[in-house]
């Protein structure tokens, strides 16, 4: 109650699991994903052997541990996924011989290997369907993850239960455009599939492109630093930030308190968002209810089910590549500085806002017990 509000209506028990390293990525150097699957099922083991349950609820992407807990331990079997182990699209990306995250710059440049990564890749995939298939409901986060869920695992009755954002506090704070300046803020975690590379460069090539008009523009980058990878990343940026030439009109900001944040969130006129492929995107809905209008990834998330039209009406701004990003910060300052063109902005505003309240923690709720009941012989 204290840390999230919730009044529960008897004690939860918590077992804590001596086996959780077997699902730590960092107990596999290589074959991560295969190491992560089987390990859930040891995991699983263990947990249900503590404490069986008749529902088995799963929101971890333990996908291996739907046939224990259903095959050996007779549970009904639930899952919430927020991202798939495996998508098309990282499939695709192996195949094509793309240097990406999930794909070494080292693997991607020899067809050998390509080759051997590309069975290993098509092979997982079809052990996560046949896991997969083992659990009776099936909730997704979002449109995209649910697309990407019915195409792997042959699934028909994948609901997308959008995940819960408590904006209450972000939503009292003012709208008024007189009270933005010219900033531009991002917030994300230092994990390199959120590209924060591409957010210096198209910060850079907005003062590039129109260095009068953006000469008072500055960007903040907040995001928690997790561990030695992360704390890498961030001194990377760093440097990248001083060889882009933006020593000054760029603060890269880690573990800024919650009231902090909330200071940022009240002065920034433009929100940045630069993952490709983002499965939902809470951190955009928290900027839209804070009455920064985003300028987001058209991949994923993001375009089918955030920055959407509002009764006709744009919430945000979407883009790919750093020309495209830096025209949208471009016009979204304007916007926010020039008094004839406020009214515009406010009405952005108002739709991102209103876009972000369709993603309610009482929302939620009411989804995710309407999805469980049955499964309690509930009708």
């Amino acid at each position: 109650r204290e840390r999230f509000g919730i009044a529960l209506p008897r004690p939860v028990r918590f077992v804590k699991l001596r086996s959780r390293w077997l699902i730590d990525a960092s107990s596999y150097p290589r074959f991560t994903m295969l190491g992560q699957f089987l390990g859930g099922a040891f995991v699983a083991v263990e947990a249900l052997c503590r404490l069986t349950p008749s529902v088995f609820v799963d929101t971890m992407g333990c996908a291996c541990a739907y046939p224990v807990a259903r095959g050996l331990f007779g549970c009904h079997v639930a899952c919430y996924v927020h991202y798939p182990t495996i998508s098309t699209e990282m499939i695709k990306a192996v195949g094509a011989r793309r240097a990406e995250h999930n794909n070494d710059a080292t693997i991607a440049a020899s067809r050998w290997r390509t080759a051997v990564k590309l069975c290993y890749y098509c092979a997982f995939a079809a052990l996560y369907a046949l896991a997969g298939r083992f659990a009776t409901v099936v909730l997704a986060n979002s449109t995209w993850t649910a697309g990407h869920i019915r195409q792997l695992w042959d699934a028909r009755g994948v609901r997308v239960l959008f995940p819960p954002c408590d904006t209450t506090a972000l939503a009292e704070l003012p709208l008024c455009p007189l009270e933005r300046e010219q900033l531009v803020i991002s917030i994300a975690q230092f994990r390199p599939e959120k590209a924060h590379a591409q957010q210096l460069r198209a910060f850079a090539r907005l003062r590039e492109r129109w260095p009068a008009e953006h000469a008072d523009a500055r960007l903040v980058i907040i995001g928690s630093v997790r561990d030695a990878g992360d704390a890498r990343r961030v001194a990377e940026l760093r440097t990248l930030s001083t060889e882009l030439g933006l020593d000054g009109c760029v603060l890269i900001a880690t573990d800024v308190s919650y009231a902090e944040r909330l200071g940022w969130l009240a002065r920034a006129a433009v929100g940045l968002h630069t993952m490709w492929m983002e499965h939902f995107g809470i951190g955009i809905v928290e900027l839209m209810a804070s009455g920064v209008v985003p300028v987001a990834h058209a991949s994923g998330g993001p375009l089918a089910d955030i920055v959407v039209p509002v009764r006709g009406r744009p919430s945000g701004r979407l883009a790919s590549s750093a020309d495209e990003y830096a025209e949208a910060m471009h016009e979204l300052l304007a916007l926010a500085k020039e008094p004839g063109a406020r009214v515009a902005y406010a009405q952005l505003q108002r739709s991102a806002r209103e876009a972000a309240a369709r993603f309610s923690d009482d929302i939620f709720a009411e989804g995710f017990a309407r999805a469980l009941r049955p499964l309690f012989g509930a009708p």
